[in-house]
Parts: structure tokens; sequence; C-alpha cells
């Protein structure tokens, strides 16, 4: 049996998803970028680099 399985098209939530994000402005790309990196660094996941700490 084969253990990858092959997915021919999106269900009607994702395709929705998907056309929602491709919508997005470079703006709004961006704001959620700058928040998931927020919330990356006050859950620990991300650690300031040395060099935006040198600033």
């Amino acid at each position: 049996m084969n253990s990858e399985a092959k997915f021919d098209k999106l269900t009607a939530d994702e395709e929705a998803h998907l056309r929602l994000w491709a919508s997005a402005t470079p703006a709004q790309r961006l704001a959620w970028l700058e928040e998931a990196q927020r919330i990356a660094y006050q859950s620990g996941a991300l650690q300031e680099s040395q060099n935006k700490a040198r600033e």
C-alpha cells in the first residue's frame, strides 16, 4: 500500500482559504508576518538574532 495520498482537488474550505490568502495585499501579508514573528518571540520559538540585539 502506498503511504502517500494523492489529492486531485481542494475542498471548498481549502479553496476559499487559498483565494483569501492570494487576495491579500503586500501590506496585509507583511502585517501577518510581523504578527507571526511577535508571537514566535513571545512563545520562545524564536530568539532575536545577534545582529538585531546589537542595534
